[in-house]
């Protein structure tokens, strides 16, 4: 029977019976586009898990800016975790998003009680790190270009719609977004947008890009 958790196989492979008896005060909530579902310096308490949309996590520099650090896709996990007294980056919605939320000590004992999702989870948190890991070694040895086609190819893996706009996959992101993830500045991103865009294989506008097929973008720019 379906429980509206299927997007993650951590939380609907553990029988909902179980689920309810270690996070009793567990519950799905939806938060519109652009909602914020914490923020950055908050105690952490709750954990949450993506079920539906995308979530972006930033997080406020050195110089009092606002940076986007990762996107999350369906069934990743974002929030406290064991030993953080603080969130450390602010989470909000890209597009509609349902998501999971449970306290921190009822999911622990989730955890404590399901060793197969503890290893679950600890594995979801080793993928992430290693997307961290990747990025940063492609700003030191990757041009622009190369890192954007990289971040295309990453989110159409897991965070792509169909596109309504003629194109085949809809990315709900700014310039100044993608330029926080590939690390440049948002006119460098935008002068490749534009001749991707002359190039027939993009479009895009101030909160999206809507790309036609990723492999041309990795041929156009040599990725």
């Amino acid at each position: 029977m379906p429980t509206g958790l299927e997007a993650s196989p951590l939380l609907a492979g553990i029988p909902p019976a179980e689920l309810r008896r270690d996070c009793p005060a567990a519950r799905i909530f939806e938060v519109r586009h652009r909602g914020t579902i914490y923020r950055q310096g908050e105690a952490a308490r709750t954990v949450c898990c993506v079920l539906d949309g995308q979530v972006a996590l930033t997080r406020v520099n050195d110089a009092g800016a606002n940076v986007t650090t990762t996107v999350l896709a369906p069934g990743e996990f974002l929030g406290a975790v064991p030993g953080l007294k603080t969130l450390g980056e602010t989470a909000k919605a890209k597009g509609a998003v349902s998501l999971w939320r449970a306290p921190l000590e009822e999911f622990r004992r989730l955890l404590q009680q399901h060793p197969d999702a503890s290893w679950q989870f600890a594995s979801l948190l080793a993928q992430r790190q290693r997307r961290v890991e990747r990025r940063l070694e492609s700003l030191a040895s990757r041009k622009v270009e190369a890192r954007l086609a990289e971040t295309f190819r990453e989110l159409s893996g897991g965070f792509a719609s169909r596109c309504e706009h003629g194109f085949g996959q809809h990315l709900r992101l700014s310039q100044q977004e993608l330029a926080d993830l590939v690390g440049a500045s948002r006119p460098v991103v935008s002068t490749i947008l534009n001749r991707l865009r002359d190039l027939g294989v993009l479009g895009y506008n101030r909160e999206y890009v809507c790309v036609r097929r990723i492999e041309d973008i990795e041929k156009l720019i040599g990725s």
